[in-house]
């Protein structure tokens, strides 16, 4: 009988079996993609000690050039599943500029485990039978079944985002990834980029009780990217991929898309479409014809927009996919463009509903950055009012009105019936899950707020601009810990953004951590872009006594909004928390007028 020797390592209420590739927590397996477990039994093995990157790379990805990139999205998957050690620290330490370590206490244990023989050799009792657990671990180690069927269901591999128990078979989960540009000419990339955010809105409203599909902020990712199809599924939780390629030239276009099984990298089909200009959009809908009847989904046959199927004005349709691509780039001059692009869309094609949306959503971008909500914000209404009108099943349309309702008529009721509606159409879309927690949130109905700010996070995992709206949510629910804890996670995926830093800062000085809340602001002062930010950061030294270094940065933020919007209401939180009553009060009266958020 062979015999080979099992090592398991236990830390906390994890243990890892390092043979069978199995991870368990307090007894229950926990699903990993193997790149995962492997980049964390590297790091086991090494535990208490600093492993470089190179090592890591070489080791996990031996004889393959991979990013480092990649390698920073497993080690925040790791630190998603298994959350914080016993301590309260998190179990995967970083290493500015060489690499990780992990840092909780590791158990070692060595054991031979037993192998039942091919003959039997004697006519001696046979072995006891292989204990209960064991058995359990060696089924859930069925990985390309096991990750099939997960990828499917639509399950978020090696995020904390797990269905409740007894909950209805989910949805399958697809990721359009960037269209490439195969005309040659740089400059047509706007064409590709707004041909896939046309693919995952026109796929996200076909069948939202059966498909859902990934938002273009997280996929955008993976432009140029040389992952695998699996890589990219298990990253975004999906089990199918839709991936192709336009080239543009003169009045037609050629369109390649082909459907990928992401777990086993299995082409479902392919199709090469070459047409008129004119037909792009037809294009679009027999793609989703096809992948709908690929997965065995029935087309709704009613609540369909109007907007599917118009007759298209390539010159709008250009100007419209121009500004698309410059508000991707979300920089105050590119969204003065954008704005500019969806109004001659609107010249030339004024009954196309999109237009107005997209109109709607470029206003609504500046308001946080650039310009007072008083200002842009009835021009985003107008839009978005009769975005709605030309077509009330366009469910971007009811988002962007929506938002109008919340943050600028403060109707609630409104606002409600808006995301509601939108989220009946086309569940897929992050921004209206978000809003609609954005709206909870502001009743105090935070528990469900979450559970929709956790529908956003799946939709978006890799979205910066969901998880920042969000953190506000958590710090106002008064759940300083697990503000504390997203502000962390957010910052793990984009450590250069400044409004997670000066969140956390809030969060610790509610929390009384003086040391912490210095650190958090020293990060946030150091990265700010925009004087709210700033503001906020003010409110949090005033908090801990750190008054005259937070007068200086108020004072900052003042100067600043001179050319560029702050929150009224966060320099009014500032001055209380410095105790100027005066004015603090001034400023709410200034936050009312402006219609600050």
């Amino acid at each position: 009988m062979l015999l080979k020797t099992k090592r398991l390592y236990e830390f906390g209420s994890y243990s890892l079996d390092a043979v069978e590739r199995v991870l368990l927590r307090d007894g229950q397996p926990v699903i990993l993609p193997p790149k995962d477990l492997e980049t964390l039994l590297v790091m086991v093995e090494r535990a208490g000690h600093i492993v470089e990157k190179e090592e890591l790379l070489e080791k996990v990805w031996p004889g393959v050039f991979v990013e480092e990139g990649n390698l920073a999205r497993h080690i925040f998957n790791l630190r998603q599943v298994l959350g914080d050690t016993p301590d309260g620290r998190k179990y995967i330490e970083t290493i500015p500029k060489r690499g990780y370590r992990f840092v909780a206490a590791v158990h070692e244990d060595q054991e031979p485990a037993a192998a039942h023989p091919a003959v039997p050799q004697t006519s001696e009792p046979a072995p006891p039978a292989v204990p209960a657990p064991l058995v359990q671990k060696r089924n859930f180690w069925l990985w390309p079944i096991t990750l099939s069927v997960l990828a499917a269901a639509g399950i978020l591999i090696g995020r904390h985002f797990w269905p409740p128990r007894n909950a209805p078979p989910q949805k399958a989960m697809l990721a359009v990834l960037p269209f490439v540009n195969f005309s040659g000419d740089a400059h047509e990339d706007y064409f590709a980029d707004g041909l896939t955010e046309e693919m995952i809105a026109q796929l996200g409203q076909l069948q939202p009780s059966q498909l859902g599909v990934i938002a273009r902020t997280s996929t955008v990712r993976y432009k140029g990217t040389k992952e695998t199809a699996a890589q990219i599924a298990r990253e975004l939780g999906v089990g199918y991929l839709l991936e192709g390629s336009v080239r543009r030239g003169g009045d037609r276009v050629r369109v390649t898309a082909q459907l990928i099984q992401g777990a086993e990298q299995t082409h479902l089909w392919a199709e090469t479409y070459e047409r008129p200009l004119t037909d792009v959009l037809s294009i679009q809908r027999e793609i989703a014809e096809k992948i709908t009847h690929s997965l065995s989904i029935q087309l709704l046959s009613a609540a369909t927009s109007v907007s599917a199927n118009p007759h298209l004005n390539l010159e709008s349709y250009d100007r419209y996919l121009l500004g698309l691509h410059a508000l991707g780039e979300g920089t105050r001059e590119s969204e003065t463009r954008a704005i500019q692009y969806f109004q001659e869309a609107i010249a030339k094609d004024p009954k196309d509903a999109r237009l107005y949306a997209a109109l709607a959503g470029a206003y609504d971008a500046v308001t946080p950055y650039y310009s007072p909500p008083a200002e842009v914000m009835p021009k985003a209404k107008q839009a978005a009012l009769r975005a709605v009108e030309l077509d009330p099943n366009l469910a971007s349309a009811h988002v962007r009105l929506g938002y109008v309702r919340l943050f600028f008529d403060w109707d609630w009721s409104a606002a409600e019936l808006e995301y509601r509606r939108a989220l009946e159409i086309n569940p897929s879309l992050p921004e209206a899950q978000l809003g609609y927690a954005n709206y909870l949130g502001t009743l105090g109905r935070f528990d469900e707020a979450l559970s929709r700010v956790q529908q956003a996070y799946l939709l978006d995992p890799l979205a910066l601009e969901s998880r920042e709206e969000a953190l506000w949510i958590y710090y106002f629910s008064g759940r300083m810990p697990e503000t504390v804890e997203q502000a962390r996670k957010t910052i793990e995926l984009e450590p250069a953004a400044s409004l997670p830093y000066a969140i956390l800062a809030m969060a610790y000085a509610q929390m009384g951590q003086r040391a912490e809340t210095l650190g958090a602001a020293e990060n946030a002062v150091r990265l700010a872009d925009r004087p709210s930010v700033m503001a906020t950061t003010a409110a949090a030294l005033a908090r801990i006594g750190q008054k005259h270094a937070a007068k200086q940065l108020l004072s900052k933020a003042l100067e600043q909004a001179k050319e560029r919007y702050v929150c009224r209401f966060l320099v009014a939180d500032a001055y209380v928390e410095l105790g100027d009553t005066e004015k603090a009060l001034e400023s709410l009266e200034q936050g009312f007028l402006e219609r600050s958020t």
